[in-house]
């Protein structure tokens, strides 16, 4: 019990010292590098670098005395390994949190717990080189808590702001941007939606072949500033395009916006009952559903 007692003692120094290290070193290292917000200036990088040595010279050092308690930090050369692993890994758990925290989504207090806070992510990522399963399940299961919760958070919020620009630009209130779901064999067409001052608009590409081999008609839907009948009434036009060019207009009114699908093709393909469908289920959209059907692809 003796032993046992003195290694758990051992064991607490060591976690002890990693959380210092980066309550300590990481707080000071982060305001020469980024200020008091997120972004990087390039004129820092030497500072930044200069920090991120500091710190891992510090893990390497400071856990030597009882760095016997883990197997890789025995050896100087073990324990650089370490040290950087555990920097590292650290890191990507902090930078979550910090985007969490600039998220708003994660309220820490005041400068001293927050440099208190700075020290968890490394001491998480230093427990997992304990003997011992369960401790290593336990603090990987945190660390992968902590920076998934952080990333979701951060994205979440970014795509909120994002929104906000673009409702600024309209007139529709967030709530009116209404998407159906996709009629049958067809998708949104990323990219190519347009948000402006009088109206939302989402174009769908076929993904699936037309019966026969009948191409299938372009498919788009609005919604715009208007009124008219409420309830389930859809008033249908049909225009003559020319050239064996149909377009098949299907409008219907809600709580003072006109939704309106369109399908343009030949011979007049268009499924009616699903461009019917498409009025009847639209729904507001999430923010990620907005910014799916706006946002050109990525190369």
């Amino acid at each position: 019990m003796k032993v046992t007692g003195k290694r758990w003692t051992h064991l607490a120094l060591y976690l002890g010292l990693v959380w210092a290290a980066g309550a300590l070193v990481v707080p000071r290292a982060y305001r020469i590098g980024f200020g008091h917000g997120l972004g990087f200036d390039v004129n820092r990088l030497p500072a930044v670098a200069i920090g991120a040595a500091a710190m891992v010279s510090v893990l390497a050092v400071g856990v030597a005395p009882v760095g016997h308690v883990v197997a890789p930090c025995r050896t100087a050369g073990g324990r650089l390994g370490w040290a950087l692993t555990v920097f590292l890994g650290g890191t990507v758990g902090l930078a979550a949190g910090i985007g969490a925290w600039h998220s708003g989504a994660l309220h820490v207090g005041g400068p001293a717990q927050r440099a208190a806070l700075c020290g968890v992510p490394y001491a998480l990522v230093a427990a997992l080189f304990i003997a011992g399963v369960t401790v290593r399940l336990i603090s990987g299961v945190a660390v992968l808590g902590v920076v998934a919760y952080g990333t979701a958070v951060t994205h979440k919020s970014q795509q909120e702001k994002e929104m906000r620009g673009l409702m600024s630009g309209t007139s529709l209130a967030r709530q009116e941007l209404l998407l159906p779901d996709p009629p049958a064999g067809y998708r949104v067409d990323e990219g190519n939606g347009d948000l402006t001052a009088d109206g939302f608009r989402v174009h769908y590409l076929p993904y699936a072949p037309g019966a026969a081999g009948v191409a299938r008609p372009d498919v788009a839907f609005a919604v715009t500033r208007g009124t008219g009948p409420h309830g389930d009434g859809i008033t249908e036009v049909t225009r003559e395009l020319g050239g064996g060019a149909v377009e098949f207009v299907l409008t219907a009114h809600r709580d003072g916006v006109r939704l309106t699908v369109t399908a343009q093709g030949t011979t007049d393909p268009a499924d009616r009952d699903e461009l019917r469908r498409m009025l009847r289920t639209a729904h507001p959209a999430s923010d990620a559903q907005v910014l799916h059907a706006l946002r050109r692809p990525a190369a």
